[in-house]
């Protein structure tokens, strides 16, 4: 199971006309295609908002604001590698330009660039400190380097700022859930969905609540909700999860397929696909695929409890109870209970 916490939730404000240098037709017809791109960008025309920037950048090369919001039509359109050159290039040309610098620290958040990232945030703190959403975005980067203290300190300013902020109150909720204090987290997810019906991190992150209680069908329920408002590999891999827990292995599986086609490294969906194999007693395969999604990433939620399960089901249990060990360090309720149960 994958939770989420806010990502690509930018500040939608388009800067009003600014005084273009220069004079004459190349002014105005710059100015006219900037116009242009900002109604078809608020219509959702995003291909013809992309055409009418560059055309605004074609008459006037240095003009930072198109590529700005160029970058932010882009990440709309999920190319997050364009976006981030349009955004670095409207900061080359004005080092000045805090919303393009704000900008692209959250687009580098969502790369390896999470040391630029903070770099930049710092940077705009002072032009940014009355915004609750920048202490937001301040929150995501300190969540990926796993500075989780600092990133509450941060979600506390947002929250004092804005007591309406559904991110923060997501965000705030995934802290608590990776802290595994299950209750609040989902106290926290349901304000945020109560603010924001279509606040999807926080529907995703209700139905791994649901799932720690092994009530898959309201996981399920749950999990197609996020879905039908944003279809990502993570509510996918999820879903699949869910419907494996609930005997439609082979709906399960194909959906992982689907993941794994788009994304070979994702660790979540090879401990899925081990859980498939499992139930249908292919221990084989199973211990495979859950030993891949070691290999990418070992923090994976429960996977040290289904590699016990999977070592016991092949008779050797002194293998099952290290790695259940493994688990209770990690204060993994099932490993624990399999420990007590198995490992006298």
């Amino acid at each position: 199971m994958n939770n989420t916490f806010n990502t690509f939730r930018f500040i939608y404000i388009f800067l009003p006309i600014i005084i273009i240098l220069g004079c004459g037709r190349a002014k105005k017809d710059t100015e006219l295609f900037f116009i242009q791109g900002n109604v078809a960008y608020k219509k959702g025309n995003f291909e013809e908002a992309i055409k009418f920037y560059s055309e605004a950048i074609e008459k006037t090369p240095k003009f930072a604001d198109a590529y700005n919001n160029r970058g932010r039509v882009k990440l709309e359109m999920d190319n997050l590698e364009g976006a981030i050159q349009d955004f670095e290039k409207a900061v080359s040309i004005d080092d000045k330009f805090y919303m393009a610098k704000f900008n692209l620290a959250e687009a580098y958040s969502n790369t390896d660039k999470l040391e630029e990232s903070l770099s930049l945030l710092k940077q705009i703190s002072n032009q940014y400190k009355d915004s609750s959403f920048y202490y937001v975005t301040l929150s995501n980067v300190l969540i990926q380097k796993n500075n989780f203290a600092e990133a509450n300190s941060n979600l506390a300013v947002a929250l004092k700022l804005n007591q309406q902020n559904d991110k923060a109150y997501t965000n705030l909720g995934y802290i608590q859930y990776t802290d595994k204090n299950y209750d609040v987290a989902k106290l926290n997810f349901e304000k945020a969905i109560s603010l924001n019906p279509k606040q999807d991190f926080a529907i995703n992150n209700l139905s791994l609540i649901a799932a720690q209680k092994e009530d898959y069908a309201k996981a399920l329920e749950l999990v197609e909700k996020a879905i039908e408002i944003n279809k990502n590999e993570i509510y996918q891999n999820n879903k699949a999860y869910y419907l494996i827990n609930l005997g439609k292995l082979e709906e399960g599986k194909k959906l992982l397929d689907l993941v794994l086609e788009k994304n070979k490294n994702s660790a979540w969906a090879y401990r899925n696909l081990g859980v498939y194999f499992l139930k249908a007693k292919n221990f084989a395969n199973a211990n495979e695929n859950f030993l891949k999604s070691d290999k990418i990433d070992p923090t994976v939620e429960l996977l040290n409890y289904y590699l016990g399960l999977t070592q016991q089901s092949l008779g050797n249990n002194s293998k099952a109870c290290e790695y259940w060990s493994v688990g209770q360090k990690l204060n993994e309720a099932k490993s624990i209970e399999m420990l007590s149960k198995v490992c006298k």
